[in-house]
């Protein structure tokens, strides 16, 4: 029999919304504002004895430092009102069996931050909590679950009240009321879910080592089908434990990958606020600075595009790693270990590096092509200068030498032009020997 295990398993994804629709797509009479939940649940209030006023003001809710220091962010963290209807889910596949599921909450997160200029598009994620009704659930079980869930593309199908969805179509009807299209979870999300998982054994695990993996890849790594893994895959495991992994106190220990933090232990303690609160808010701010870095590189990639609005896009970024890549997020020493494992799963400090050198780049070869447009506008100035010159010089020598008016303008045009010709041709002479 498997370890009786009890998971809490936290859905992430992304999607785009407009300025000036947040009323229409997140009314109040079905979301709150976690704000007031803020004020009212000591477990969440604590988070001002945890965090950074300037972390909070980024995750937690617009309001939520109120009392020292007023937050001008137009963030906003919302959660659903009511999630009775997401009790008995069920995950069916033809090829594998059945996995009866709850929702617990769902939670908004809406960012100030533009992701497309052209379209004025914002950056939303979603997160949902999953409780599996097995209460025998256990690696193996969770490992597979999160693995068929998390893929956009496959057979796997979530059935509520009778009806059949694909995962994305899930999202976009029950999570997101249908009040996202389709195109702005789909094209900005990827293939797969982010995954935040923690879990706790009722007894001690033989080898937390394999069962992170298991989780965190969702790859069933200590299943018999991967017995024969190649050598490549196996080094490339131990590196992932040897530069992922956080282990502060005996009892647990955490890896942190591309698309998931995984957290193993016995004896946790208050699941659902210290984790499922607390230092999932962490994994969230840390996902979107990933994504919104995610679509300045893509906007980078259109020069183009990067030309008519590159003012916009290197302030914009500019702000962005200003207040969002902070070093230190928080009074105590674990949430900052949390934050900076996450961060080097995703790679986010050596993309902000990359970014910055291909804006400078970029914003080189901008420069350079308005100053041959400059110079060359600069070249015409000076030819319309130099006609002008020879029409009042021809029109001099006309009355000196006592020419008649007949060769007037003749004869300046042709002095002009064979001048025009003369330093066309040696400006021509120089750009093909440059």
């Amino acid at each position: 029999m498997e370890n009786k295990l009890n998971a809490l398993i936290v859905c992430c994804g992304l999607f785009s919304y407009k300025d000036g629709e947040k009323a229409v797509l997140f009314p109040e009479t079905t979301y709150n504002d976690f704000e007031d939940l803020f004020e009212k649940d000591p477990g969440i209030k604590i988070l001002r004895q945890i965090f950074y006023p300037n972390f909070t003001s980024l995750i937690v809710s617009k309001n939520c430092h109120k009392q020292d220091h007023p937050c001008t962010s137009l963030f906003q963290h919302l959660r659903l009102t009511d999630v009775s209807g997401f009790k008995n889910l069920i995950l069916t596949s033809d090829k594998e069996e059945s996995v009866k599921f709850s929702i617990a909450k769902v939670d908004i997160f809406l960012f100030p931050e533009i992701i497309s200029e052209s379209y004025r598009e914002k950056l939303g994620i979603y997160a949902f909590h999953i409780h599996l009704a097995d209460e025998n659930a256990g690696f193996e079980t969770i490992s597979s679950f999160i693995h068929r869930i998390r893929l956009f593309e496959s057979n796997n199908r979530i059935r509520k009240d009778e009806t059949d969805f694909t995962t994305i179509d899930f999202i976009q009807q029950k999570i997101l009321s249908n009040r996202i299209s389709l195109d702005l979870i789909a094209n900005i999300t990827g293939n797969k879910l982010k995954v935040f998982t923690v879990i706790n054994s009722a007894s001690e695990i033989d080898d937390i080592n394999k069962s992170l993996l298991d989780i965190g890849t969702a790859q069933h790594i200590t299943a018999k089908s991967r017995e024969h893994s190649t050598k490549g895959s196996e080094e490339l495991y131990h590196e992932l434990l040897k530069s992922n992994t956080i282990s502060i106190y005996s009892n647990w220990k955490a890896l942190a990958a591309f698309d998931s933090f995984t957290v193993i232990g016995t004896e946790l303690n208050n699941i659902e606020t210290t984790w499922g609160t607390t230092y999932l808010l962490i994994y969230i701010q840390c996902v979107k600075m990933k994504f919104y870095l995610f679509h300045v590189n893509s906007a980078l990639s259109n020069i183009s595009f990067f030309e008519k609005y590159s003012e916009k896009l290197r302030t914009n970024f500019t702000k962005f790693i200003n207040s969002n890549n902070l070093f230190a997020i928080s009074f105590n020493i674990l949430p900052n270990k949390i934050y900076h494992a996450i961060k080097n799963s995703l790679e986010i400090d050596e993309e902000v590096e990359e970014l910055e050198k291909k804006i400078i780049k970029i914003g080189r070869i901008i420069n350079e092509k308005n100053d041959k447009n400059l110079n060359k506008l600069i070249f015409l100035l000076a030819l319309l200068g130099v006609v002008s010159v020879i029409f009042h010089a021809s029109e001099f020598i006309m009355k000196v030498f006592s020419i008649s008016e007949h060769y007037y303008p003749h004869l300046g045009l042709t002095i002009a032009g064979t001048v025009v010709l003369a330093v066309s041709a040696y400006f021509l002479l120089l750009r093909k020997r440059g």
